[in-house]
């Protein structure tokens, strides 16, 4: 009865083992076939955009001022595809400021009516000017005067501190040669705007300034008579200055150039 039991328990225990062992191989067969036959998978790539490396083009007028001597600009910044910032930092062309200043030339006044139209008590205070007026009456100085201006202009573009003001450029309305019909006697007619020079260099009339402005003249007029005891404010500043040049003219170790240049000063 026990080797019964004994050979019983046996297979039952060979039987389980072959179970498992079946069922191991079972399972790895089933995956064999699931990853051979399984359906492969499409990974969908998408294709980065292109980054852009340079800037676009940028125009179009950004600023319109005026300067502190009444010229209108329009500044534009313009920007165009380059090389690498290595390449372009050495190329005096690729950083670039140009500067265009555009006046229109004005043209003489010839006429009665056009003289009356800056200057209306004109007519009354020359009652004969039409008679001394010819056909073509413009003096050639008027244009050798704007051709002057416009070529100062030109010198100075790169110093817009330099360049003559609005007023000073359209200060001058006319040159005319004029011509007595009887006595043929000439005389020439210029009508322009003037400036006026009021900075103190009368000590008489205005004793103190600053010396400041460009057109400023230590002393205006030396034909105004004098009314007062009162000295140029600037003279005392004017001698000191003359007694240095005169000391350093007057030293032996001066140098010849330094001398010349002290003589045309003094």
């Amino acid at each position: 009865m026990g080797k019964i039991r004994l050979r019983t328990w046996r297979r039952l225990v060979l039987i389980l083992f072959a179970a498992v062992f079946a069922a191991i191989v079972y399972r790895w067969i089933s995956l064999e076939r699931l990853q051979r036959f399984a359906p492969v998978e499409v990974s969908e790539t998408l294709t980065p955009k292109p980054t852009a490396t340079r800037p676009p083009v940028t125009t179009g007028n950004l600023d319109t001022a005026k300067l502190f001597n009444g010229i209108t600009f329009h500044s534009t910044v313009e920007t165009t595809p380059g090389a690498d910032a290595a390449t372009e930092r050495i190329q005096p062309e690729s950083y670039v400021l140009d500067l265009k200043l555009l006046a229109r030339v004005p043209s003489p006044n010839k006429t009665i009516d056009q003289l009356a139209k800056v200057s209306p008590q004109l007519p009354t205070l020359l009652p004969g000017l039409a008679s001394m007026l010819s056909r073509d009456p413009v003096s050639p100085l008027f244009a050798q005067l704007y051709d002057t201006k416009v070529r100062m202009l030109r010198e100075n573009l790169g110093r817009l501190d330099l360049l003559l003001s609005r007023h000073n450029f359209f200060d001058c309305e006319t040159v005319l040669q004029l011509q007595h019909p009887e006595t043929h006697r000439k005389a020439l007619l210029l009508q322009a705007e003037m400036d006026v020079d009021a900075d103190g260099s009368d000590s008489d009339r205005l004793p103190a300034g600053s010396g400041a402005p460009a057109n400023f003249k230590p002393a205006t007029s030396y034909r105004w008579e004098k009314k007062t005891d009162e000295p140029n404010p600037y003279l005392a500043g004017t001698e000191q200055r003359l007694k240095r040049v005169e000391d350093e003219y007057a030293l032996a170790g001066t140098a010849p150039a330094r001398k010349r240049e002290l003589r045309n000063a003094i």
